[in-house]
């Protein structure tokens, strides 16, 4: 756990390498922060990074039942735990929200002694909301424990992160070795582990295959929530009072669409780089989950893993800024393939 201290001009890589090195399981995570607690010396404002499928989320919820005095299980549905997330068609949050909690968090505890509040992709915060929150942030009312969860911190405000205490999630070793994460390592394999230096050919081949994992994933969730919208139109198209409100779900279910089609993306931009960062983590002799990634650590260069990593990482801060998917997906993974 600590202050964000490194320079912001640190290369995204640096900074992952450095963050690896002091991340916890979400797990060891929590354990330190209870007795953080217990001892009377819990900070108000954490931020939880690390990727996806690391339990920041988990953590957040265990952390919140610490404090709420409830079951984690409970926590979702506890009336003095505040959620936000991004839900506007632009998939940010949005000033409107933050001024809705700010309310909420004024007040005083419903059932517990205590608040909690949980900001999920934190890095989705507008300007205006994360300036909005920066009082509150900094002196929380009496009781309140504020976590902020991302994937991606380099892109929060500083002013936010120097609000904050850091705790470093790292990815667990059956992250990559999941079966879902195959067609993604295989496509690795295809493009970085021929016989000849890779191609511009293979770099298109790698982004045509992480293209129809996202199509399809995309998919899935919006046939998800349209049978779910469907079910709900059925029950209370009948009721007089309930076409507005139906109106206002479809909008709801369509920004839900919109919100998991972008976690699903950046789930599989997240494989690649759980796989190049444990290929140069087998460099330093820890254990390969798979031959893919023993493979990559023998035949690259820290160095050259390195410049792969970073260039995910640009990729990750054009998808967060609005650059066209597409094109974003084929200039960096050319760059990241076609490294030498």
């Amino acid at each position: 756990m600590r202050a964000r201290t490194h320079p912001p001009s640190q290369p995204p890589s640096v900074r992952n390498c450095c963050n690896a090195v002091m991340a916890f399981s979400h797990q060891t995570a929590f354990e330190r922060l209870q007795a953080a607690h217990a001892n009377g010396r819990l900070a108000h404002a954490y931020l939880i990074t690390g990727p996806i499928g690391s339990g920041k989320r988990e953590l957040a919820i265990a952390l919140a039942g610490m404090i709420l005095g409830c079951r984690p299980d409970e926590v979702p549905h506890h009336p003095d735990a505040h959620f936000v997330q991004p839900e506007s068609k632009s998939r940010r949050i949005v000033i409107d929200q933050i001024r809705e909690l700010e309310q909420a968090i004024q007040r005083k505890p419903l059932i517990s002694n205590n608040k909690a509040v949980i900001i999920s992709d934190a890095e989705r915060m507008q300007p205006q909301a994360a300036n909005a929150f920066l009082k509150t942030l900094e002196e929380p009312p009496p009781g309140s424990l504020i976590l902020l969860l991302s994937a991606l911190p380099e892109a929060i405000l500083e002013t936010v992160l120097s609000r904050c205490v850091e705790t470093s999630l790292r990815p667990t070793t059956a992250m990559v070795a999941a079966p879902e994460h195959a067609p993604v390592i295989s496509a690795l394999e295809q493009a970085l582990l021929q016989p000849h230096p890779p191609t511009a050919g293979d770099a298109f081949r790698f982004t045509r295959v992480i293209q129809a994992l996202i199509v399809s994933a995309k998919e899935r969730i919006s046939d998800e929530n349209d049978s779910l919208l469907k079910q709900e139109t059925s029950k209370y198209k009948q009721a007089s009072e309930g076409s507005g409100w139906l109106q206002e779900r479809a909008e709801q279910v369509k920004a839900m669409t919109e919100a998991g089609s972008v976690r699903e993306r950046d789930r599989i931009l997240q494989i690649v780089v759980d796989v190049l960062g444990q290929a140069l983590r087998a460099q330093h002799g820890a254990p390969a989950s798979h031959p893919v990634i023993q493979k990559l650590a023998e035949k690259f260069s820290p160095t050259n893993i390195l410049k792969r990593l970073d260039a995910m990482e640009t990729l990750r801060r054009r998808l967060a800024l609005g650059v066209q998917e597409a094109l974003s997906l084929e200039g960096s993974f050319l760059e990241m393939i076609m490294i030498k």
